[in-house]
């Protein structure tokens, strides 16, 4: 509750006119306490965040998100070229079948054209479904493998990636038992993903002025010469 505020009561002078004569009443403003009034605010300048570089984070995430991210573009990548060529066979399946049997009246036709579409789409979404977590588990393979390569050598580079393909690669086909020409195409896309996996990473660390050690390396050899 706040306190009761005192008044003063002030006599005019005899000399002012008697009309203004009249018993004056003033009412002191008490001083104001300004930190009490004014809410306290931080004065601190010292606000800005610090950023810790981390030698193994890539496009500027970490271990454990890019592995995440990985797999999830790797899944809705394999779930979209899964429905597309899952969708045309089931497409191109159900024609074969029906060919001998065609409708002959328009709600025949209306028919067949919507069972169609519904074998296309239950094909399509079937086919994605294997394609992504096909995809998805290899991408996560080919992140994990890139990330203990990484831990190992504390630096993440193109090395690493070049070699985590061409790792990948191999144990795909091993598991998936290629023959000797698809293993070698196998290994040939996997070390050109890591090439240009790898590549993009050290070209964004170098822009960002972390620049791998063997850039590094390099740039002191041209500066010496």
């Amino acid at each position: 509750m706040a306190p009761s505020i005192p008044t003063v009561d002030l006599e005019i002078p005899s000399s002012i006119p008697a009309c203004t004569t009249e018993r004056l009443r003033f009412t002191p403003v008490p001083p104001v306490n300004i930190s009490e009034s004014v809410p306290a605010t931080s004065t601190s300048t010292n606000n800005e965040k610090t950023i810790v570089y981390n030698p193994l984070s890539r496009a500027g995430l970490s271990p454990m998100p890019r592995l995440l991210v990985f797999s999830t573009v790797g899944g809705f990548w394999g779930f979209g070229i899964g429905a597309f060529i899952g969708g045309r066979q089931s497409g191109l399946q159900y024609l074969a079948e029906n060919a001998h049997r065609l409708p002959t009246t328009v709600q025949g036709w209306y028919f067949y054209h919507k069972t169609k579409n519904y074998r296309v789409m239950l094909g399509g979404v079937k086919r994605g479904m294997r394609f992504a977590v096909k995809t998805g588990g290899l991408c996560f393979l080919y992140g994990l493998v890139e990330a203990g390569l990484d831990d190992v050598r504390g630096e993440a580079d193109i090395v690493n990636s070049v070699t985590a393909g061409i790792t990948t690669g191999a144990i795909f086909s091993t598991i998936t038992k290629l023959s000797r020409g698809s293993f070698r195409y196998s290994m040939m896309f996997g070390a050109l993903f890591g090439l240009a996996t790898g590549g993009l990473s050290d070209l964004h660390k170098t822009v960002s002025g972390t620049p791998p050690s063997y850039i590094q390396w390099l740039s002191s050899k041209n500066g010496k010469n």
